[in-house]
């Protein structure tokens, strides 16, 4: 199927946002992952830290179970980060797909999106990079713990100084986690709406910036009302990018429907 406007005027829809909800939802179900290993790690770590002056057959105990705790949670991951990824991407796709539609109907268009190929190859892709992220979270944070782990037993710290450290490890994992949430949102957003734009034969669109940032990149700000190619996006810092992909990029763009003169 493919859009055109019904005079020689293009017509200009409204911008599709990243849903919040999407986001918080994510970034709820990562959290809910790191505390599930942070219960884990403390319970090992109540179990067989060294009470007083390290001894090698306390510490192989030590070894021994958190060997064992990695292989449990790494096994785990494998099957918690598909269907977390899978969730994420079936809302993701949704929200956009639901909020393209308003926008359609609030000009003129009734549309019904239907899986295609396109939207399979975008989904597919949204998926398996979440399902190494989500992945990746969780081996970080279990590298980080088993580092703070040796050092502390290494350097004569207590129980408390153990967990002071473990703390700051599970707050850069829960920040990782927290900005996943959010860029990913972003991405998998203007993923999709690609894939429905070209389904519909929309090839072009215009970039807006979203201003949100307290550092934006001068050239996503330079690029705001500019029209893109919709299969290329906007050349960008010697790099074809699409609103909305870049680390932190907030940007949407709004699609064009040609004129029957354009």
């Amino acid at each position: 199927m493919k859009l055109s406007a019904p005079s020689n005027q293009d017509i200009i829809l409204k911008p599709i946002q990243p849903n919040l909800g999407v986001e918080a939802a994510y970034r709820k179900s990562l959290k809910k992952l790191l505390r599930e290993m942070r219960a884990d790690v403390q319970g090992l770590l109540e179990r067989h830290y060294p009470k007083g002056i390290a001894q090698d057959s306390l510490t192989g105990g030590l070894q021994a179970a958190l060997s064992a705790l990695l292989r449990y949670w790494l096994a785990r991951l494998d099957k918690l980060a598909p269907q977390i990824a899978e969730k994420f991407t079936n809302q993701s796709a949704g929200h956009t797909e639901r909020a393209f539609q308003t926008v359609l109907r609030d000009t003129g268009f009734a549309v019904r999106f239907r899986s295609t190929v396109q939207q399979q190859t975008a989904l597919q892709a949204v998926l398996g990079g979440n399902v190494s992220l989500i992945r990746s979270i969780g081996q970080q944070y279990l590298n980080r713990v088993e580092e703070s782990v040796w050092r502390s037993v290494n350097a004569g710290y207590d129980m408390a100084q153990l967990t002071r450290e473990l703390r700051k490890d599970y707050g850069i994992s829960e920040r990782r986690a927290a900005f996943i949430a959010r860029d990913q949102t972003n991405k998998a957003k203007a993923a999709i709406e690609k894939a429905r734009r070209q389904e519909l034969g929309i090839t072009e669109a215009i970039w807006m910036h979203s201003h949100a940032g307290k550092e934006p990149r001068p050239s996503h700000v330079a690029a705001n009302g500019k029209r893109f190619d919709v299969s290329k996006g906007m050349y960008l810092d010697g790099k074809w990018v699409q609103p909305g992909t870049e680390p932190n990029c907030r940007c949407t763009s709004r699609s064009v429907i040609k004129g029957f003169n354009s």
